[in-house]
């Protein structure tokens, strides 16, 4: 065993924790002679060597050379209690792991060493809490922040969507062929205040008795098929029903409720298609002074928000006139923005959009047709066709009561044809299509009746024919105004009693067959 150089440092030494007196020879500490008597092998007694602790024992005593009353020899201290001396020292309790260093030396007699506990520091805590627990907290406050922001960013984003501008702007005339110019809806030509008629409060004002009723349809960006339903409360707000196939329910909504609605307005609605996600939908009516009016949405998946069309208060209709109108409704639909009046002659006047938001020209159906009767219901549809010229049907009932249709091709030209059925004069009238016009083409014509149910004329196979009644619309659910749309969904406004008056919906099966599907809601 190597001999310790005790001149190389005057610092205190430590050994296992015990403090080694490195005091120099003759200057008041040890001389050699005290050293070579603590030097292990000069032990000249070996039952003086330093006990060795057995498991389960007390630790080790300290024991000083025999003979010697120096108390300069090391002594230990056990959590501050006092040091142990010779074989008299106490039992300490058994080592406990905690990890004791020297300190400066005790104001006793004699150098001694002092251990001082250091606490065990558990480096498993952030923040005062234990790891795993703080990145559990830290994960549910950036999902409640992410959740909070995302609300917050989509909440805004249907805000704006709300008040798109892309109704605000009207497309050029179309040709009624396939390369038509017309990129947009039928023209703002400024806002108007049933933008802001929206009301989420809890309504029930009825459905005016003489109101009329208009519908359209279309299958969304999701893949989702929207119905709508445009009627007239009895305070002469004009509302909106939705339904997406997404869910189970009818939507209401204030559309419009201007003050100057004319009561018992005729209505009538249209779609401008742009593309499989955008397109703009429009509601065309009459004001007190019978001026043709019309408003515009851009986003109707998402908002309620309406623009004032430019063609509003610049024609006037005869006051028993129903309207009709037309943008696009598919690639293969005839495309132009047109609105149909009757005037106070019972001319069936078309008009037109040639150009900006107010540029509307207006121009008459021939008279060398079956003349219509005044206050005739109108209908007009679209012919699918994937040939480059689009085709339109209009039908009305003429002055003798005959059930007529004209075709519209390109900007003007009219062909008319007389149906194999009798109307009533100021009958309701409605109709839809299904299918090509090279291939499949079915066309169905609903006429309501005074007395009794709807009558119903049909194009399918390449004739015309009269099917006579619709027996599911008979009874108690015979409607008095009656809209469908290109769905294949019929809407008829239904009066109960005097008090009571209720939109049934049915469905077209197949053939001649309506299922009746129930009451819309029209609860805001």
């Amino acid at each position: 065993m190597a001999t310790p150089n005790y001149q190389a440092s005057s610092r205190p030494e430590y050994y296992g924790g015990l403090e080694v007196d490195t005091r120099q020879p003759n200057n008041g500490g040890w001389n050699a002679d005290d050293f070579s008597k603590f030097r292990m092998t000069d032990q000249p007694n070996p039952s003086n060597l330093p006990e060795v602790q057995q498991p389960y024992h007390d630790y080790p005593e300290v024991s000083p050379h025999q003979g010697h009353g120096d108390y300069s020899l090391p002594q230990a201290l056990h959590g501050g209690g006092a040091a142990a001396t010779g074989a008299a020292a106490a039992p300490t309790a058994p080592y406990d792991g905690s990890y004791y260093a020297p300190t400066k030396e005790s104001s006793g007699s004699g150098p001694e060493v002092v251990a001082k506990e250091i606490k065990d520091k558990r480096g498993g805590t952030i923040c005062g809490l234990r790891r795993k627990m703080f990145w559990i907290v830290l994960a549910i406050a950036l999902v409640v922040i992410i959740a909070g922001v995302g609300g917050g960013v989509g909440g805004a984003m249907a805000a704006n969507n709300s008040q798109t501008s892309d109704s605000s702007s009207d497309g050029s005339s179309g040709t009624g062929s396939s390369d038509g110019s017309s990129d947009s809806g039928s023209g703002s030509g400024g806002s108007s205040d049933s933008g802001d008629s929206n009301s989420n409060s809890t309504s029930t004002i009825g459905i005016l008795n003489t109101s009329n009723i208009g519908s359209l349809n279309f299958t969304d960006q999701y893949g989702f098929e929207n119905h709508m339903v445009f009627y007239q409360r009895s305070d002469k707000v004009l509302m909106q029903s939705s339904w997406n196939s997404s869910g189970t329910t009818w939507q209401s909504a204030v559309a419009n409720k201007n003050s100057d609605i004319k009561e018992g307005t005729p209505i009538s609605n249209s779609l401008f298609y742009h593309s499989n996600t955008t397109r703009d939908i429009r509601i065309y009516y009459l004001n007190d002074k019978n001026q043709v009016m019309g408003q515009i949405n851009g986003n109707p998946i998402y908002g309620f928000s309406w623009d004032k069309s430019g063609v509003s208060e610049t024609y006037t209709a005869d006051a028993s006139s129903q309207m009709l109108s037309n943008g696009i409704y598919t690639k293969d639909s005839y495309l132009s923005n047109l609105v149909f009046y009757q005037d106070t002659a019972g001319t069936i006047t078309v008009l037109r959009r040639t150009g900006g938001n107010t540029d509307w020209v207006a121009t008459g159906i021939t008279t060398n047709f079956d003349k219509p009767a005044m206050g005739t219901g109108l209908s007009l549809i679209p012919i699918y066709t994937t040939d480059p010229v689009k085709k339109m049907k209009l039908f009305y009932a003429s002055d003798a009561g005959s059930l007529i249709s004209l075709e519209l091709m390109n900007n003007n030209d009219w062909s008319n044809e007389t149906l194999p059925a009798t109307v009533e004069k100021t009958a309701s009238i409605t109709a839809f299509s299904s299918g090509y016009n090279n291939t499949d083409l079915t066309i169905h014509v609903l006429a309501t009746q005074s007395k009794g149910p709807p009558v119903l004329t049909s194009w399918s196979g390449g004739e015309w024919k009269n099917e006579g009644v619709i027996e599911s619309m008979s009874g108690d659910d015979r409607p008095i105004k009656i809209a469908a749309n290109l769905g294949g969904r019929v809407y008829g406004i239904v009066e109960r009693n005097e008090s009571k008056v209720e939109i049934v919906e049915w469905e077209w099966m197949g053939g001649t067959t309506y299922n009746k599907l129930g009451v819309v809601n029209v609860v805001v």
